[in-house]
C-alpha cells in the first residue's frame, strides 16, 4: 500500500488546521468582549489539537532541503515570500476592517487608534499606556495581530537559515542548540513575560522546531513508506500513542494546575499558569502534534474526493489565515450586527459562513488564473 506523497498530505493538514484557526477565532467573537474567556475555558478541540500554529513551523523546516541554496539565497527568497504577503495583508486588512466599522457606525479616530494599538503589539501598547478602547481594539488586533505568525517566521527563518546547515550535521550539535534554544525560551516566559511585544518569547521555540523538523526530514520522519498491513497497524498504533501523549499532557495540566491551552502558543504567548516551562510543552506537542495530523491526513488521502477537496483548500491556507477574520468581522457585525441570536450554535455558523465566503473567492481566483493560463498558451500556439 502506497500512501500519497507529501505534498498532498500537508495541504490536507493544512487545511483542517487553518479550519480549527477559523473556529477559534470565531469562538471570540460571542464572547466579546472578554476574549480572555476563549483562552481560559476549557475546550475539547483545543485539548485534542493543541499544537495548530506549530505544525506550521514544522513543516518550514521540514521542507527545508539542505545546502540547495546559499544562506543569503534562502533569505532573499523568504523575505519575497512572506515580506511582500506582510504588507499586503496589512493594507487590504486595515482598509477592508475600516470600511466594515465605518459602516456600523464607528469613528475614524477609533479606528486608527486600533491599528496603532495593533501595530504597536498589545503587550507594547500595554506597557507604554496606550489608550485600549475594548471591542474595537479586538478588531484590528484580530485581523492585524495574526501577522506575527508571518514576521514571526520571517525573523526565525533567517536564523534558521544562517544555521541550519550546519546544526543538522551532527546530531550533538542539534541537540545542543535546541537546548539553548529552549533554555532561553523557558528564561524569557519564567522571568522576563509569558506574553511579550511582537511574540519574542516563542521565537526560540519556533527556531528548536524547525532545525529538529529539518533534522528529522533525512530520515522520512513524516513519510515512512506503508507497504502492508503491518507497517499501517505499526503507524496507526505510533500515531494513537503520539496523541495519548498530547491528550495526558493537556489533561494534567488542566486538572493538577487549572491551566488551558498549554502548548499551544496561542498567538505565540506562554500559558501564564506553567510560564516559562510552557516552551518545553510547546515543543514537544509541536513535533508529536505534527506526526499526529500528518498520519491522520495521509490516511484520509485514500479517500480520493475528500483528500482533494482538502488538498484543494490547503492549497489556500495561507490566504485563509489572512483573509478569514475580515470575514468573520463582516459576518458578526454587517449581518448579524453585533448581536448573539443564536447561542452557542453562532460561532458554528459563523465559520461555515467563512469558509463558504472564502470558497467561493478561491473559486473565482482560480478560474481568472485559469483563463489567463489558457490565453497564454493559446497566444503561444498562434
Amino acid at each position: 500500500m502506497d500512501l500519497k506523497k507529501k505534498a498532498n498530505a500537508q495541504n490536507v493538514v493544512k487545511g483542517l488546521l487553518i479550519t480549527s484557526v477559523i473556529f477559534f477565532h470565531a469562538l471570540m467573537f460571542p464572547a466579546l468582549p472578554n476574549t480572555e474567556s476563549v483562552l481560559t475555558d476549557f475546550n475539547i478541540l483545543f485539548l485534542l489539537f493543541p499544537f495548530l500554529m506549530m505544525v506550521f513551523f514544522f513543516y518550514a523546516g521540514y521542507n527545508y532541503t539542505p545546502e540547495k541554496r546559499t544562506p543569503w539565497q534562502n533569505i532573499k527568497r523568504r523575505s519575497a515570500q512572506l515580506l511582500i504577503p506582510l504588507v499586503c495583508a496589512f493594507i487590504l486588512s486595515t482598509g477592508l476592517i475600516f470600511a466594515i466599522r465605518l459602516s456600523t457606525g464607528e469613528s475614524m479616530e477609533a479606528l486608527v487608534n486600533g491599528v496603532i494599538y495593533s501595530l504597536l503589539s498589545e503587550p507594547l501598547s500595554i506597557m507604554i499606556g496606550f489608550p485600549s478602547n475594548g471591542v474595537l481594539n479586538f478588531d484590528m488586533k484580530l485581523a492585524l495581530g495574526l501577522l506575527w505568525f508571518l514576521y514571526a517566521l520571517y525573523i526565525v527563518s533567517i536564523v534558521f537559515f544562517l544555521i541550519v546547515d550546519y546544526t543538522i550535521k551532527k546530531p550533538t550539535r542539534l541537540i545542543s542548540i535546541i537546548f539553548i534554544c529552549l533554555l532561553t525560551a523557558f528564561s524569557i516566559g519564567q522571568f522576563i513575560g509569558t506574553y511579550l511585544p511582537y511574540t519574542v518569547q516563542c521565537y526560540p521555540v519556533a527556531l528548536a522546531i524547525m532545525l529538529l523538523a529539518a533534522y528529522l526530514k533525512q530520515f522520512n520522519f513524516l513519510d515512512q513508506k506503508v507497504e502492508n498491513k503491518k507497517d499501517l497497524g505499526l503507524l496507526i498504533t505510533n500515531t494513537l500513542v503520539a496523541e495519548v501523549i498530547i491528550v495526558g499532557i493537556g489533561l494534567f495540566g488542566y486538572f493538577a494546575y487549572g491551566s488551558t491551552m498549554i502548548g499551544s502558543l496561542p498567538g505565540g504567548m506562554f500559558n501564564s499558569v506553567l510560564k516559562g516551562y510552557d516552551a518545553f510543552i510547546a515543543f514537544i506537542m509541536g513535533i508529536l502534534g505534527t506526526f499526529v495530523v500528518h498520519q491522520m491526513s495521509r490516511l484520509i488521502c485514500l479517500i480520493p474526493f475528500v483528500s482533494y477537496i482538502l488538498d484543494w483548500y490547503g492549497q489556500h491556507s495561507s490566504l485563509v489565515y489572512l483573509l478569514h477574520p475580515i470575514c468573520l468581522t463582516f459576518i458578526h457585525y454587517v449581518i448579524f450586527r453585533g448581536k448573539i441570536v443564536l447561542g452557542g450554535f453562532q460561532p458554528y455558523l459563523y465559520v461555515f459562513m467563512t469558509i463558504a465566503i472564502l470558497v467561493v473567492l478561491f473559486l473565482f481566483i482560480d478560474w481568472i488564473i485559469l483563463k489567463i493560463k489558457s490565453k497564454k498558451h493559446l497566444a503561444e500556439a498562434n
